[in-house]
């Protein structure tokens, strides 16, 4: 699950389809010109006419109706019957009395009775004010199921789903979400959302994660938390950031797999921290290609690592790169060994400069060759590698 489940919960457009409503009244033409002056108000409404309310209450039952608009006195079940029954059968949708038998007695039943809306019949000029009041409830009423339908599905969900407010504060979770550390949501909600992770990735949070959510809207990762008991819960986060300054966080205990490159981002992330540009270059592939590059090697030659992924390391050598040099590092490699050296190398805009190379080979358990890493850094013929220069 990703965030656009949450936009089951988002306001409901009235434009998704026609407004249905039932009008139950024994006298057949007042009914049928109520039809008609609710179609005409109410754009795409549909409307069904009923003069007994035995029939009605079996149409209703069938469902797919959004409103009922009722007369109140009719031959063997008045409105407010009518009413009663539909709510015993779990029928919930807004229900208007319209009645021309008005009384204080009469419109105070129907409050009691749970009518969401009474009005008394008159003339023509009635009818643009009950199209108003019957469009105002579909309204709330489908605005309401939308969003009931949305949290059931968020209740439902695999995934632990979360909203944090402006100052980090949780205000909702699913049960989902607390079970992932091992507690209940009531332990949880009105707390802050660092109760739930050690004190170095907090730290990470408001110095890494959390400014990226605010500056970008949102961010997707890896994090690890912890259970009442102090367990480490490795997990994938999707965080989406909200207009109130809160966010809404989606969070997944990790597979095997999803473990490993959890693994490999935290490394990632340490090899970028470090001030010395490293790349990595696979032997066993044709010319010895460079498979990563840090950051640091991006800034020290102005190359991204998508321009010389899949590159071998020559392209850093020019016209003034000393071939004898080129040679020891060639022959090193060819054996398998590690070299440390100073080279001629020139970057993105054709700019020379002096390379401290450092490069050792990686072996498996056996033996094998797996790659050799470089490390690299602004050097001069003095030896100084750490000149103000350095990257």
């Amino acid at each position: 699950m990703d965030v656009s489940l949450l936009h089951d919960i988002a306001p409901f457009s009235t434009e998704q389809r026609a407004m249905r409503i039932l009008l139950v009244d024994d006298d057949k033409p007042m009914v049928e010109l109520s039809a008609t002056f609710l179609e005409r108000e109410l754009a795409d409404a549909e409307t069904a006419t009923y003069t007994d309310p035995e029939p009605a209450l079996d149409e209703l039952t069938d469902g797919g109706y959004d409103c009922v608009v009722s007369d109140y006195d009719m031959p063997g079940m008045d409105g407010l019957e009518l009413l009663t029954a539909a709510r015993e059968q779990g029928i919930e949708i807004p229900f208007v009395l319209f009645t021309g038998k008005g009384s204080e007695e009469i419109a105070s039943r129907a409050i009691s009775a749970g009518v969401d809306e009474y009005l008394q019949k008159g003339g023509p000029e009635e009818y643009p004010v009950l199209a108003n009041k019957v469009s105002n409830l579909v309204e709330k009423y489908w605005a309401e199921t939308h969003m009931r339908r949305g949290f059931l599905a968020i209740e439902s969900a695999e995934e632990g789903i979360g909203i944090i407010d402006g100052d980090g504060v949780y205000q909702y979770m699913n049960e989902a979400y607390a079970a992932l550390y091992d507690r209940d949501r009531t332990e949880l909600i009105g707390e802050h959302w660092d109760i739930l992770y050690p004190d170095d990735e907090a730290r990470r949070f408001h110095e890494e994660i959390l400014p990226q959510l605010e500056a970008e809207g949102s961010w997707r990762g890896f994090s690890t938390g912890v259970t009442k008991d102090g367990e480490a819960v490795p997990e994938r986060l999707v965080l989406t950031q909200m207009d109130d300054g809160g966010h809404v966080c989606i969070v997944q205990e990790l597979t095997e797999v999803d473990a490993l490159r959890a693994e490999v981002e935290l490394k990632n992330r340490v090899l970028d921290a470090l001030d010395v540009g490293i790349v990595v270059t696979d032997p066993s592939q044709d010319d010895n290609p460079i498979v990563y590059c840090n950051e640091a090697f991006e800034a020290l030659t102005g190359y991204d690592a998508e321009s010389v992924t899949g590159r071998n390391c020559r392209f850093l050598q020019g016209l003034e790169t000393d071939p004898e040099t080129v040679a020891e590092i060639r022959a090193a490699l060819d054996a398998g060994e590690s070299i440390s050296t100073e080279i001629r190398n020139y970057d993105v805009d054709g700019e020379p400069f002096w390379n401290r190379l450092d490069i050792h080979p990686v072996r498996d358990d056996d033996g094998a060759l797996e790659c050799f890493v470089g490390f690299q850094r602004v050097g001069d013929r003095d030896g100084d590698a750490d000149n103000a220069d350095s990257p």
